[in-house]
């Protein structure tokens, strides 16, 4: 027998046990409890698949919170500094521009 052989069975036993629980509408403990299996392994297997596919863990919530970089003031002028943000020097208030890319720019300006 492959040794990838028992892996990838337990991964695609996985995969679709994620799936039936994205369907199910259950919460992770009540579906676990349904399937038999720990919630411990149910985030372990789903962190393991989530990054093994460059998806993140749970693609149904949106992100919380998007870290911009540090605020500098100076000058009663606030500008919000972030690597891939190009930010103009306002006369007052708070502009942040950040390319997204494929041409698009978003522009958040507060005076």
């Amino acid at each position: 027998m492959d040794k990838l052989e028992p892996h990838t069975s337990k991964e695609a036993a996985w995969r679709s046990r994620l799936l039936r629980h994205a369907q199910s509408g259950k919460t992770i403990a009540a579906f676990c409890r349904d399937e038999s299996v720990s919630t411990a392994s149910f985030h372990i297997w789903r962190s393991k698949l989530a990054a093994a596919s460059g998806h993140a863990a749970n693609p149904t919530q949106p992100a919380a919170f998007i870290d911009l970089g540090t605020i500098a003031n100076t000058s009663g002028v606030t500008s919000i500094v972030h690597p891939s943000a190009s930010v103009p020097t306002p006369t007052s208030g708070i502009d942040i521009r950040i390319d997204l890319g494929g041409g698009i720019v978003l522009t958040i300006t507060r005076r």
